[in-house]
């Protein structure tokens, strides 16, 4: 069934369209977070924080000498992966001075090295949250703890993976010193890159991410970085940088590497953020203007109306489909509600992810007034505001029109007159 679904997909190019809409939603969201300026700033902080990056995890298998060989095949990989081989290896040998440089700093020292790289860390984890519009961040003591995990266990354990791998790759081929095409190593790197990539964008959102569509974006940035890596590699060797920077062509060669890659990476997190939009009925309707209100009275309809029929508590999937949107829009739009004691959380999840809704208030009282303020208008806006009664700030110029409209007959309506102008979805039913 799902084939025969795949191929009439294809024969109607409605393949092609999801993908370019697809695509659509992943660049808006890269735009709405200003990912540009962003991979910038994160170049910087990076050219900064690698040595104390480094210097921190590379110690992890100083400590462990029998991890020697595990440490090279990690050098090896990130930096072959990412870099043509002839500027890896000169970046490779500097940094790695640098790390055994800083390797000898007492405490003191070492704890600034480790600041410094989980600032970095931070960064990214905030960057990340800010493309999948999570409001919430997790508790500083649960993030410091998932840094420092991936700063210390994440080498080593993809370190590890990568020797097993390749050891039982060349097993398999009958000779552990046979020499394996290229191609193979290409194909492992990007099945490595794509499972890491997905990891990332699985667990560091502070939402519910469908493994399936993590790795769709680690997919998406393992391939394209291949294809980048090779044109970079072709636009490096024509010799343009080096006749402009001669010996020290390594540096710029570096900085835009890491910028490129960055721009990768949050374009890869941006495809996974923008997939479930594909799954709602009205996805186009996502960055229409007003769509946030309009599917916040909806909730709140719904919500009202599930109280009525003795549903006190709505799964939030079940709201998502009562409104034709998808769950981390829907999410968002009931937190800010929330803030205003429309509704309130009920369940949450191991991962506090919000899974379920009631309403808070009584709908027989409560109006839309603060649901406009909310989603609409922001009341504070200095075009809005009263004259102030000492004379010292005059009124905005809308002040007077927006007392008439805040007298308006719609912004006054109850939830309870809202549930009863009819509902176009039923909710299941418990």
């Amino acid at each position: 069934m799902q084939k025969s679904l795949f191929i009439e997909a294809v024969r109607s190019h409605r393949l092609f369209e999801t993908l370019r809409s697809l695509m659509s939603f992943a660049v808006a969201r890269m735009r709405e977070a200003h990912l540009q300026e962003v991979a910038s700033s994160m170049t910087l902080t990076t050219l900064l924080s690698l040595v104390p990056l480094l210097a921190v995890s590379l110690a992890v298998f100083a400590a462990f000498p029998s991890f020697a060989d595990t440490r090279k095949a990690l050098e090896d990989a990130v930096f072959n992966s990412f870099l043509p081989i002839q500027y890896s290896e000169v970046i490779m040998k500097y940094l790695k001075l640098f790390s055994d440089h800083a390797s000898g700093l007492g405490a003191f020292g070492l704890a600034g090295l480790s600041l410094t790289a989980l600032l970095m860390i931070d960064k990214f984890f905030v960057t990340v949250n800010r493309i999948f519009k999570v409001r919430r961040m997790r508790p500083w003591t649960q993030r410091a703890m998932i840094y420092w995990a991936l700063l210390t266990l994440g080498p080593v354990g993809i370190a590890l993976s990568i020797t097993l791998t390749t050891q039982a790759i060349r097993i398999a081929a009958g000779s552990t010193e046979v020499s394996l095409p290229g191609w193979v190593f290409v194909f492992f790197q990007i099945f490595l890159q794509t499972f890491a990539y997905a990891v990332l964008f699985k667990l560091v959102p502070n939402c519910k991410v469908p493994f399936a569509h993590a790795l769709i974006g680690g997919l998406f940035v393992a391939i394209t970085g291949q294809i980048v890596k090779e044109g970079f590699e072709i636009y490096i060797t024509a010799g343009t940088l080096s006749s402009i920077y001669g010996a020290f062509v390594a540096f710029p060669v570096f900085l835009l590497w890491l910028y490129i890659a960055w721009i990768l990476v949050f374009a890869g997190a941006a495809v996974t953020a923008a997939i479930p939009q594909l799954t709602s009925g009205r996805f186009a309707d996502t960055y229409m203007l007003g769509n946030d209100f309009l599917t916040g009275v909806a909730l709140l309809k719904e919500l009202t109306l599930a109280r009525e029929a003795g549903r006190p508590i709505v799964a939030e999937e079940d709201l998502a489909r009562a409104v034709d949107s998808y769950p981390q829009a829907i999410e968002r739009i009931l937190i800010r509600l929330s803030e205003y004691d429309y509704c309130a959380p009920i369940l949450e999840n191991e991962r506090r992810h919000l899974t379920a809704w009631a309403l808070l208030c009584d709908p027989k009282e409560k109006t839309l007034r603060d649901a406009v303020f909310a989603l609409l208008v922001d009341p504070r806006n200095g075009l809005l505001q009263s004259a102030r009664a000492d004379g010292k700030k005059p009124a905005g110029p809308l002040a007077e029109w927006f007392s008439t409209f805040e007298d308006d007959s719609f912004i006054e309506e109850t939830l309870s007159e809202l549930a009863r102008s009819g509902r176009v979805k039923e909710l299941p039913k418990a």
